[in-house]
């Protein structure tokens, strides 16, 4: 039974009912599985880690809160990346209406940020960053939560096709900035580069 095994082994959907059931170690146990896959996830919307990881605990929250309502026969991991994107779409509406009362003038980058920005912009995730929103989304959501097409429009609020053109639009891009142009013989080799990379 679910209710005597140690919640390492539980599936994610176990946890959550465990969780509406009053465990505070299986909801401990979720957040240490989702923390990470989260912050990648969420990272490219905000200007700073601390305004990412200020978004996971609101989401962690917001999934506690509302854990009665998850429905156990779906997947836990649509659900709480549906709850991610919503809180993020709430964060940036609310942050654009203070700014919209104040411009303060950019500063100047400052030049140690900008050899670190470009020793990062090794990684391919902070790549797939540069990319729009939408597109590392569905990258991050394929490969970096493993997820299948049908889940993935569901979070992403569109048909599966869309879904599909928009993860071969996004991996086509990604080859772009992962090097200079690309012969037509060697494409292959690429693109199976791509599609090997997973969450780091």
């Amino acid at each position: 039974m679910s209710g005597t095994q140690p919640v390492e082994h539980l599936t994610d959907e176990e946890l959550a009912c465990r969780v509406a059931a009053g465990s505070r170690s299986s909801f401990e146990e979720l957040v240490s599985r989702y923390s990470s896959r989260l912050f990648y996830f969420l990272r490219h919307r905000f200007k700073t880690d601390e305004d990412t990881e200020d978004l996971i605990q609101e989401t962690f929250l917001k999934a506690f809160r509302n854990i009665g309502r998850f429905n156990s026969e779906r997947k836990f991991s649509t659900w709480l990346y549906t709850i991610a994107i919503r809180q993020a779409i709430s964060r940036f509406r609310s942050d654009k209406k203070r700014s919209s009362t104040i411009d303060p003038a950019p500063l100047p980058p400052d030049p140690q940020d900008i050899v670190i920005q470009k020793e990062k912009s090794q990684n391919i995730w902070d790549l797939a960053s540069q990319l729009g929103k939408r597109q590392y989304e569905a990258l991050w959501l394929h490969y970096g939560a493993d997820m299948p097409i049908k889940e993935m429009a569901k979070i992403l609020h569109k048909k599966p096709i869309t879904v599909r053109v928009l993860l071969h639009r996004a991996r086509l891009n990604l080859a772009k900035k992962m090097g200079p142009p690309i012969p037509s013989k060697n494409l292959a080799e690429t693109n199976s580069a791509v599609h090997k990379f997973s969450f780091l």
